[in-house]
């Protein structure tokens, strides 16, 4: 119970702790999705914005596995040392993924870099 809370905790103050920061930027542009909007490029957005709240997602579990192998004792280290490894796949695994996303949208002609960004 204790782990959950921890990383419920993590989790809080990652998401929570940039609001204050987020409240000087200015509103972004919301598109309506028409008849004009591309299917494609509409899914390619989707996409994109997935891959990266999922590399967030590492990247908070990169640093839970960081503080559970420092601060575990033995068990944790190798407790920690398990999550790092899986993190560090799965962030493989996102970058292959947006790495096949782009290549495939530009063979569609909707474009590559940034094109179906968020």
């Amino acid at each position: 119970m204790k782990k959950y809370f921890q990383l419920a905790a993590i989790i809080a103050t990652t998401v929570f702790g940039g609001l204050p920061a987020l409240a000087a930027t200015t509103a972004p542009v919301i598109v309506p999705v028409s008849s004009t909007t591309d299917l494609v490029t509409l899914i390619g957005k989707v996409i994109t914005w997935a891959l990266t709240i999922a590399g967030a997602i590492a990247v908070v579990f990169l640093i839970y596995g960081g503080i559970t192998y420092i601060t575990g004792g033995a068990k944790g280290a190798d407790t920690g040392k398990v999550m790092i490894a899986n993190t560090l796949i799965g962030v493989a695994v996102i970058a292959l993924s947006y790495v096949l996303v782009q290549a495939v949208l530009t063979a569609l002609g909707v474009g590559g870099a940034g094109s179906g960004g968020v």
